[in-house]
């Protein structure tokens, strides 16, 4: 249920009785709170609800309290409180206020703000946890708030973008980002200047990755090579099984065999045994430093320092990490390869970005309309991500050229294919290689579903406590597969692990007949 005071505007004055007219003005109300729709049509822009900002801003003032997870540079903190609220004052009569979280216990600390039911009206996720946090009871649904007071996003963002967010046949999460999405965290990133300086040319193969990091090592000890243990199996799976397989979510229990279409125990797996024993191995040859594994904060400090090979690519990580890399090394140059490259890669999710409006804030409208008003226009797309022109960024030759080297909104949130500017700090063949990384891609078998953990969400805790003690060892490569796997999978199946399994399959089948319906 939508909570807090509504702001409705106010209807043109209707003179006369005349029935056209009367008709007329139904027309004009009609299109005014339900078009566009959701189909994915672009249709024609609303000016009522989004030119006439001085005269349709709600009466009251309200502070939007935000969650983000990083930390807030000097710069950003500075525009929140001047630039940025003064222009939200006058657009929507509101001021924001940020709570950074740092990434090194984003998760621990959000999930105890939303569990306490503290008064935060907005946050951002990645998609796979919008199902989680609707479990949980932490988000509400978002449909009225969409159709009334989001018409730019509808116009801005795919149909399909949302669909990956309804659950239940409702709406749970703003998916801000609308681009280029196939193989998302299944490619590496590595520091193509430093691939070059051990005079190699690219990656192809773990064996590459290998080399890259032993040449460099041997060159100077300080580098390190880094695939982070919580995420990359995916990367790893292109070469460690001929099958096309995508994981169900981050928590690396389940996959899909995207040719069979069928529903698979990732962890009972030979692929899982595999990937355990080749993470083992580069714990010994120190490729992965076992020092920095489960320390978020210390690999960080350690990629911020410049001394990362290689991590976990995202499409567009290249170009979204190559200011923190200059910062360390000026020289420092960015480029993401795929493992297998003849391989397909599959679109799992549209947007991995997703902003959710929780159960307890008091200003649902407002934080719509924030998120509404980001996509209003390129004045404020480019405003709120990049700063104000001539102080914090210019436009050189049609690309953004950053002024300052503190970083505002994550821009990687909010990329937008109607309003995306190319950095002009980036070369234009790794832009070329982002734009055109869709090509030639499937829809995976899981697009579009949402497990319900629901019917057994006390048992996913069950699992996924004795998941982190017994299996994150062997995952992280801590821990030896063969003395500890057999103890770590009865643990598993003890707190409940088949009956998960078993549920999953179910929903899963019963999708896959919607699907075919």
């Amino acid at each position: 249920m939508v909570k807090g005071k509504r702001y409705k505007m106010k209807p043109a004055a209707v003179i006369g009785t005349v029935a056209i007219l009367l008709v007329f003005l139904a027309y004009i109300l009609f299109n005014h709170y339900f078009g566009p729709g959701l189909s994915g049509t672009q249709g024609s822009h609303n000016a009522d609800t989004s030119d006439n900002k001085g005269e349709d801003k709600p009466e009251t003032f309200v502070t939007l309290k935000v969650i983000m997870p990083g930390d807030q540079s000097a710069r950003m903190g500075d525009f929140v409180e001047n630039e940025l609220n003064d222009r939200l004052k006058k657009d929507l009569n509101m001021n924001l206020e940020l709570t950074y979280i740092p990434w090194s216990n984003y998760q621990q600390k959000l999930e105890l703000a939303l569990s306490t039911g503290e008064d935060y009206d907005l946050f951002w996720y990645g998609a796979p946890f919008v199902s989680v946090y609707y479990t949980k009871g932490y988000i509400q649904p978002l449909d009225e708030l969409l159709v009334q007071y989001g018409q730019d996003l509808i116009q801005h963002i795919p149909d399909e973008n949302f669909k990956q967010n309804r659950i239940d046949e409702k709406l749970w999460a703003i998916p801000s980002q609308a681009f280029t999405s196939a193989g998302k965290f299944s490619s590496v990133m590595v520091r193509q200047d430093l691939l070059e300086k051990v005079g190699m040319t690219d990656i192809k193969t773990i064996a590459d990755l290998e080399r890259f990091y032993q040449s460099m090592h041997a060159i100077d000890p300080s580098y390190y090579g880094y695939l982070e243990t919580d995420r990359g199996h995916e990367l790893l799976w292109r070469e460690l099984t001929d099958r096309n397989y995508s994981s169900l979510d981050e928590r690396m229990l389940f996959m899909v065999d995207e040719d069979s279409g069928e529903i698979l125990s990732y962890v009972e797996s030979d692929l899982y045994k595999k990937v355990a024993q080749l993470r083992e191995s580069w714990v010994n040859m120190g490729m992965i430093d076992k020092n920095l594994v489960g320390n978020p904060a210390a690999k960080i400090d350690q990629e911020n320092a410049g001394k990362l090979l290689f991590r976990v690519g995202a499409v567009s990580r290249a170009m979204e990490n190559l200011q923190t890399a200059r910062n360390a090394d000026p020289n420092a140059r960015l480029r993401e390869y795929y493992l297998a490259k003849e391989k397909p890669k599959y679109i799992t999710t549209p947007s991995n970005e997703a902003f959710m409006i929780t159960s307890a804030s008091e200003n649902p409208e407002r934080a719509m309309m924030f998120m509404n008003w980001i996509l209003h226009s390129k004045e404020n797309y480019n405003f709120i991500i990049y700063g104000v022109e001539g102080k914090d960024y210019e436009l050189d030759n049609g690309k953004i050229k950053q002024l300052t080297n503190d970083q505002l909104m994550y821009e990687w949130m909010w990329r937008n294919k109607d309003y995306f500017i190319a950095p002009a700090r980036v070369e234009d063949d790794i832009i070329v290689d982002m734009l055109k990384n869709d090509e030639n891609s499937r829809i995976s078998k899981l697009f579009g579903f949402h497990f319900n953990e629901a019917p057994v969400k006390n048992e996913i805790a069950q699992v996924m406590a004795v998941y982190k003690e017994k299996f994150e060892p062997i995952t992280f490569g801590l821990a030896s597969y063969d003395p500890y796997y057999e103890d770590a999978i009865a643990a598993l199946k003890k707190a409940g692990f088949d009956i998960v399994f078993s549920e999953l399959k179910k929903q899963f089948s019963k999708f896959q007949l919607q699907a075919r319906g």
